[in-house]
């Protein structure tokens, strides 16, 4: 359940102007807002030098009149057709095509309007306002660099317009221009120390310059001057987020509830809050109140569901994820968390059914086809397992994680030399894994070329000279053959050192001293290991026969007799055990 919670946190990029990533919940980049959308494209205002009818325009004057009862009575084609006779009348009035544009662009025409603006600074080039509804239309249409210049001509003739302070700082932070946003805003808060947006604006590029002190600051001078301004509010609770100060950030998002219980984006983010706070009943209570206020509530159900998850309720994340996929069919992701869920709760061929519909173009293929491929192991169909591994390969050949789990299958089934070959395959790859040549170095040694095995494991060593499974491979396979069993003692003593109290490690000391006819050290570094690991049935053989050796036949014999409960299939175990009783009975 926490990888699946790990992998939305990772994937939860729904609103990037305010998640990050800095945990496991969300993402480490304050994208900056839209401008026209935050702050509008600026709406003409009646200047005297813009544009006063004088006498002999009059009947310009009286279309215009009529153009502005029209537009306050919603009746805007009779405005446009209004301002048109107007401009017939006075085609040089920048005013005039300054209303225009303004009303194609409430219209949501923007070319129209962009022509009419054009025309209006083309009347009177040195009419700010003119430029200024020029930057905003050509940041409507993403002509940065008009808007650039738009902006940019403003301040040569008015050198004081907030507005164009505003706009141009945003926009060079949008081109990661940082030094010259923070010098074009801190310009603005000269001419206005109470400019709300210029403090907001300032605490957004030194977020997303991660100074975040400083965005601390210009926050909350933003909230000195409106206390209640919630996407200050927001954005401060995001930086304590990052800072891991999440008491913090959960009183200001406590707080904008307060001030507006029907902010889903509050809610949502209290419930990942919660969520890092393990408190999950909390965090299902804010997503459920999201859910509530979201038309599109696919991913807020979605997070409902692994909370459910995590919470071991199947059914209820079973549901959810179910009513996710009935109108997004097509959500590979939610579909995998579905199949999660259902392996969870032992539906085996429920979740194949689920991991098979994922398409090798989705980004969850490759971990859908692995649950595939151990849920087939679990059912006994190795084959199955095998083939579902091979198609993953071919889809995604750079993950070594892959070959390396289908060795283990073709181990499983004694096909040591497929197993081999396609470990080989993968140290083509990446010819530094250590693992790759480890399982390489046991399958060796399973097919019986101890000597490769060895190799194998040499190299491991090389590349990690702390390896301690390399280590007492090694000194094991030595101390098995009874050869090289001082530098095998030295081998295993060097991997107890990196992990003390392995009982396999201890065992393989132990069979060492046997080997060296060191009776009382193995006896007391095997019945170690037997403590250890006191279900393994090598182990519990090993000690058996240090027993026998040491002329302890009845513990001998019970070793013997536990080993083969565990492993009965192991004929030599009865035959050690026959041969001790005759003694006993010679005896």
């Amino acid at each position: 359940a926490t990888s699946l919670l790990i992998r939305q946190r990772d994937r939860n990029k729904k609103s990037p102007a305010r998640e990050t990533a800095g945990g496991a919940f969300f993402y480490v980049c304050i994208g900056l807002i839209c401008i026209p959308a935050c702050a509008g494209v600026p709406s003409p205002t009646l200047l005297h030098k813009d544009w006063l009818p004088p006498g002999e325009k009059s009947s310009a004057y009286y279309h215009f009149l009529l153009a502005q009862i029209y537009q306050q009575s919603g009746e805007s084609e009779k405005a446009i057709t209004q301002y048109r006779h107007a401009l017939t009348k006075d085609q040089d009035s920048a005013y005039l095509h300054s209303q225009l544009a303004d009303l194609y662009l409430k219209k949501g025409l923007a070319a129209d309007a962009l022509e009419e603006a054009e025309k209006a600074v083309e009347a009177n080039p040195q009419s700010a306002q003119a430029h200024l509804l020029l930057g905003g239309l050509y940041l409507s249409l993403q002509k940065r660099e008009q808007a650039f210049q738009a902006y940019q001509k403003v301040l040569e003739i008015d050198p004081h317009n907030q507005e164009a302070l505003l706009f141009l700082g945003t926009l060079y932070a949008e081109g990661n221009e940082r030094e010259k946003a923070i010098a074009t805003l801190q310009r603005l808060l000269k001419i206005n120390p109470r400019s709300l947006m210029g403090h907001y604006y300032l605490g957004r590029v030194y977020a997303e310059m991660k100074h975040y002190k400083e965005a601390k600051r210009y926050f909350q001078s933003a909230l000195a001057i409106r206390p209640h301004f919630e996407p200050a509010l927001l954005d401060l609770a995001l930086v304590h987020e990052i800072l891991q100060e999440h008491d913090q950030a959960v009183l200001l998002l406590k707080k904008i509830l307060a001030l507006n219980p029907r902010n889903a984006e509050a809610h949502d983010r209290l419930g990942r809050l919660y969520i890092r706070q393990n408190k999950l009943d909390e965090a299902l209570n804010e997503f459920q109140a999201a859910e509530k206020l979201t038309i599109h509530n696919q991913e807020v159900r979605t997070k409902i569901g692994l909370i459910y998850f995590e919470q071991g309720k199947l059914e209820e994340a079973i549901a959810q994820f179910s009513l996710v996929l009935s109108s997004h069919p097509d959500d590979d992701r939610v579909r995998y968390y579905l199949g999660s869920a259902y392996e969870d709760k032992k539906e085996l061929d429920a979740a194949a059914a689920e991991f098979k519909r994922i398409p090798p173009s989705s980004s969850f293929f490759i971990d859908a086809q692995i649950h595939l491929a151990y849920i087939y192991e679990k059912q006994g169909k190795i084959q199955e397992a095998i083939q579902v591994l091979q198609q993953a390969i071919q889809n995604k050949r750079d993950r070594t994680d892959l070959y390396r789990y289908l060795a283990s299958l073709f181990e499983k089934e004694k096909r040591y030399e497929d197993g081999i070959r396609v470990l080989q395959e993968a140290l083509k790859i990446d010819p530094k894994d250590e693992k790759l040549y480890f399982n390489l170095g046991v399958l060796y040694d399973k097919s019986g070329n101890w000597q490769e095995c060895i190799q194998r494991m040499r190299r491991v060593l090389e590349i990690n000279p702390d390896h301690p499974q390399a280590l007492n491979y090694i000194g094991y396979t030595y101390a098995d053959r009874g050869i090289n069993l001082d530098e095998a003692e030295k081998l295993i003593k060097r991997a107890l050192e990196l992990k003390p109290n392995d009982g396999y490690i201890t065992d393989s000391l132990g069979w060492v001293y046997f080997k060296k006819g060191l009776i009382e050290k193995a006896v007391r570094e095997l019945e170690k290991a037997h403590h250890l690991a006191p279900d393994d049935p090598i182990i519990a053989e090993h000690l058996g026969d240090v027993y026998a050796k040491s002329g302890q036949i009845e513990k001998a014999i019970r070793m013997y007799e536990q080993a083969a409960r565990t492993d009965p299939q192991k004929t030599e175990l009865q035959e050690k055990i026959q041969k001790l009783l005759q003694e006993k009975k010679l005896k």
